[in-house]
């Protein structure tokens, strides 16, 4: 009987146990179902129980064969760790399918599969299991998870559905596989890939950025050695600012006469 969703005809009631069949081969319902009737049929799901017999459920498991959902990690072994998909057997994360440092006790982006053993396996490697846009438009806001970093950024399941990136330049601070963001939708390519942005729209972000900036001078004994002179990368460096957020943020700033600005400096006016 194949792993997985299952749709099958009640064979057998005796004292019971009730027995499934798909019209070739026949399989034990785990359940204890006493509604039931013979040759109903019924929707179950096909798994190896704890003694690794071939067993049908009506329970819901957290997560179908194919599906990308948010799995918790409950064991580690030295092969892999092992999943909770709401079954009474947990299900094997191998190595080779993590994606990233992962916590036992922690949620993270999964699909369920079926692999050459035929064992259902999950697996961090979602990224062809995540569409292209079809319901986004650039601007709006939008909610993820990262569910793998690499040299160009953060990739990010966007509603655990749709695949979106983060660029490295647009990453300010630490992050990690698994945390939640939200983000604005920055462009849409052509072939439908769809790349975010942690900052808002420039009016909204220098407000932010000023008073990144303060705190960061106010760290810095009142004095940052960036002006408009100053190299893009030196201030990028220095605040996680591309220069044209940095001079907005100082822009601000100063019209608020909180600092005196020179080419190569900012000061933090005494009060």
């Amino acid at each position: 009987m194949k792993l997985g969703r299952n749709n099958l005809k009640v064979a057998s009631i005796a004292k019971g146990k009730i027995i499934l069949t798909d019209g070739k081969e026949e399989i034990k319902l785990a359940d204890k179902k006493e509604n039931l009737k013979l040759e109903e049929d019924v929707s179950v799901f096909v798994y190896d129980n704890p003694k690794g017999e071939r067993v049908a459920t009506t329970k819901a498991p957290l997560i179908e064969v194919g599906e990308v959902k948010n799995l918790k990690v409950v064991d580690k072994t030295k092969y892999g760790y092992f999943v909770d998909i709401g079954l009474d057997k947990d299900i094997f994360l191998p190595f080779q399918k993590r994606t990233g440092r992962i916590n036992v006790g922690e949620y993270y982006l999964m699909h369920l599969y079926i692999d050459r053993s035929d064992r259902l396996c999950v697996s961090m490697d979602i990224k062809d299991k995540l569409k292209l846009n079809d319901s986004f438009e650039v601007n709006d806001t939008v909610s993820g998870t990262i569910y793998e970093i690499d040299e160009r950024g953060a990739k990010v399941a966007i509603d655990d559905s749709y695949d979106g990136l983060i660029l490295k330049e647009e990453l300010k601070g630490i992050y990690k596989v698994g945390d939640k963001v939200e983000a604005r939708v920055q462009r849409i390519l052509k072939n439908g890939m769809i790349t975010l942005t942690i900052r808002q729209k420039s009016y909204k972000q220098m407000h932010t950025d000023a008073e990144m900036l303060l705190e960061l001078l106010k760290k810095h004994n009142n004095t940052l050695p960036l002006g408009d002179k100053s190299d893009p990368e030196e201030i990028k460096k220095l605040t996680g600012l591309s220069k044209k957020a940095f001079k907005r943020a100082e822009g601000a700033l100063y019209k608020e006469e909180l600092v005196e600005l020179y080419p190569e400096k900012i000061v933090l006016k005494k009060k």
